[in-house]
């Protein structure tokens, strides 16, 4: 039984690694050789949480995973993640659990890849100046994702309070050697590429404070009531989403302009495996805004799964 924890993880895989592999996971899901369950989310009364169980399998895989998710809406103001989670590998022939990882590292990890995979086929190809909203562990792996595809020169960093935008920015300059300010809102009219990474419930910025041509990537809600992104900027975009049919059930950015009807679920221009396989175009012109919806699915964490496997099997021999 191998059993990892968060430090070993990130210490095995490379960001670099993991955009990789989630090239394999989207193509993998475009082609149907994915089976992925409709995952169960259970809400807990009176303690502000919701408990994710995501099962994953692909074709000819030598393994699978069960993935189970607490996210705890409060925890940050506690000083705790807001989600803790972990990564149950099974040997599919046999049946039996070989692994168990840290579910936190994991999802952060191929969070960030997704993005970083997004930013690099959708976004403009000079893009220099970035944004995230948000400063927890995901918008770390999503900072580190963008520092990967693109030499961006300065990171804009919105949070609800001055001590952690502070502290975010430190901490990006330290890491990655990128130029981090505090966030002001009229300055996103220079922003290439947004990252949101959040629970909210109601838009992050109004439309008309964008930089026509910015990327967006949007992967902080994943239930039907949260809406990082506001409706006139959805209505705006081209919008590629991880999953159009999980995307309908639990994107709230998607369904809540939907369900108001100003906009429509067959306005969605594609997925992200279908752009990178170049079925369908990303980017086309430099002023068009591009938006990547993503609430998270089971393949990736297979995929980053497989990816720790591999390196495990082959130091072991």
């Amino acid at each position: 039984m191998v059993i990892l924890n968060k430090e070993q993880i990130n210490k095995l895989v490379t960001m670099n690694e993991a955009i990789v592999a989630m090239k394999t996971a989207f193509v993998q899901l475009n082609n149907k050789e994915a089976i992925i369950p409709k995952r169960l989310s259970t809400d807990i009364p009176g303690n502000s949480a919701t408990s994710l169980v995501m099962p994953a399998y692909s074709l000819n895989n030598p393994y699978y995973i069960v993935k189970v998710v607490s996210v705890n809406y409060s925890n940050p103001q506690k000083g705790l993640p807001l989600i803790h989670s972990s990564v149950q590998v099974f040997d599919a022939s046999k049946g039996n659990m070989v692994a168990t990882l840290d579910g936190e590292s994991i999802t952060a990890i191929r969070t960030g890849a997704a993005s970083g995979l997004a930013t690099d086929i959708l976004a403009k190809k000079d893009a220099k100046v970035g944004a995230i909203f948000g400063t927890g562990i995901q918008a770390k792996s999503q900072v580190e994702a963008l520092s990967v595809v693109k030499n961006l020169e300065k990171i804009l960093v919105f949070s609800r309070t001055k001590e952690s935008a502070e502290s975010f920015c430190n901490f990006i300059y330290d890491k990655f050697g990128i130029k981090a300010n505090i966030g002001e809102k009229d300055l996103l009219k220079e922003v290439d590429v947004i990252c949101t990474a959040t629970p909210s419930e109601k838009p992050l910025f109004h439309h008309q404070d964008l930089n026509p041509g910015v990327h967006i990537n949007a992967i902080g809600s994943f239930k039907p009531h949260m809406q990082e992104i506001g409706i006139e900027t959805v209505i705006n975009s081209k919008v590629i989403v991880d999953n159009r049919e999980t995307c309908k059930i639990e994107a709230g950015d998607l369904i809540i302009p939907a369900e108001e009807e100003k906009w429509s679920f067959n306005l969605i221009h594609g997925e992200l495996g279908q752009v990178v396989l170049g079925e369908i175009p990303g980017r086309e012109t430099d002023d068009e805004i591009t938006l990547f919806k993503s609430v998270g699915n089971a393949i990736q964490d297979l995929a980053l799964a497989n990816l720790i496997m591999e390196k495990i099997n082959h130091d072991s021999n």
